[in-house]
């Protein structure tokens, strides 16, 4: 599996009658105030609770700070009195705690454990869900080329393909249109993103400078017929666009480790969405800095967009911010995405 990204809790503290000028970020105390610290963690499926970054609100005031990469975080000149905490996060059920803070003193040990929906005693099970998808390494040629990888996304009929690999292997996956899964909150089930057009994708092939095609290594995981079935529908689609295919099968681990290091031009990948919080997936993915950005993608807006998804309570506005963000992603073609899957977890 994949190295888990401890990232991107919203938190969201409700702290009554507080007053602006003594809620600071300093270390330093005020008179009439008291401290509160802990640590926060999300559960991760199949891995547990994982510290996670945390923005801290202060009710009515706009003031914020952000905690440690280790979930720490520190409220300052908090007023003396009982206040309640209370803990958000997309995809997460929300957790409080009630807090008396006594003058001058520290309240340590206030941490937070946020689950996922569906992980009480009387339904223990979630349905969540993953992508399949050829990816593009896009500081590689050709694919440093958007008109290229377009190109390649119109030129696979997905339906045809998703229609075959149910019938062949009794699965029920379903066509893919962006990165994220149905199943994660966000998921745009509107957005449109590259019907099969042979004739587009020769197009705009010629545009980018490759009228006749070109030959390029398709990379898999060898030993799975499923994935091999894959690979070879796929040269055909592309060979309808002058692109010769030459499927290379490696040993998982081998192929994991190449792409991690950057050496793969073209590559069949699956991403499981480990959290139900969409910032969380599309960080690890496509943020410049994202633990597991195969396609070494790298778009300032969205950096700074997933940032603010992080930081939005309002779930209307959230899930706007989300599909701006994938509509985007899907935009920019990192990835030729294939089918979703489900999976069920504890």
């Amino acid at each position: 599996m994949k190295k888990f990204l401890l990232i991107g809790i919203i938190l969201l503290i409700f702290i009554s009658s507080i007053t602006v000028n003594l809620v600071e970020c300093s270390s330093s105390t005020s008179i009439h105030t008291g401290k509160i610290s802990g640590v926060i963690k999300a559960y991760w499926p199949a891995v547990g609770f994982k510290p996670s970054i945390a923005r801290i609100d202060i009710l009515n005031t706009g003031l914020f700070t952000i905690s440690s990469s280790y979930g720490n975080y520190i409220l300052n000149n908090v007023p003396i009195g009982q206040h309640t905490i209370t803990v958000f996060k997309h995809g997460y059920i929300p957790a409080q705690k009630i807090i008396n803070v006594i003058e001058g003193q520290k309240v340590t040990g206030v941490d937070f454990n946020l689950r996922v929906m569906g992980m009480g005693i009387k339904e223990p099970r979630e349905m969540m869900g993953g992508v399949g998808y050829l990816g593009f390494n896009l500081d590689i040629q050709p694919f440093d080329n958007l008109k290229v990888r377009q190109a390649l996304n119109y030129a696979i009929n997905r339906k045809a393909l998703v229609d075959k690999l149910n019938s062949k292997f009794d699965r029920n996956l379903v066509v893919a249109q962006s990165p994220l899964p149905p199943t994660i909150i966000g998921h745009n089930p509107n957005l449109v993103g590259y019907p099969y057009n042979v004739y587009k994708a020769k197009e705009l092939l010629s545009q980018a400078g490759y009228p006749k095609g070109f030959t390029i290594d398709l990379y898999y995981t060898k030993g799975y017929s499923f994935l091999e079935f894959i690979t070879k529908e796929v040269k055909k689609y592309l060979a309808q666009i002058g692109i010769k295919v030459n499927r290379k099968g490696k040993k998982s681990d081998q192929l994991l480790n190449m792409i991690e290091q950057g050496k793969l031009p073209f590559f069949v990948m699956g991403w499981v969405a480990d959290t139900p919080d969409p910032a969380d997936y599309l960080y690890s993915l496509y943020h410049s800095k994202g633990y597991s950005n195969n396609a070494h993608y790298s778009n300032s807006m969205i950096d700074n967009q997933i940032k603010q998804a992080w930081e939005i309570i309002d779930k209307a506005d959230f899930v706007q911010l989300i599909q701006q963000i994938e509509k985007t992603i899907v935009d920019d073609a990192p990835a030729i995405y294939l089918y979703y899957y489900y999976y069920y977890f504890r």
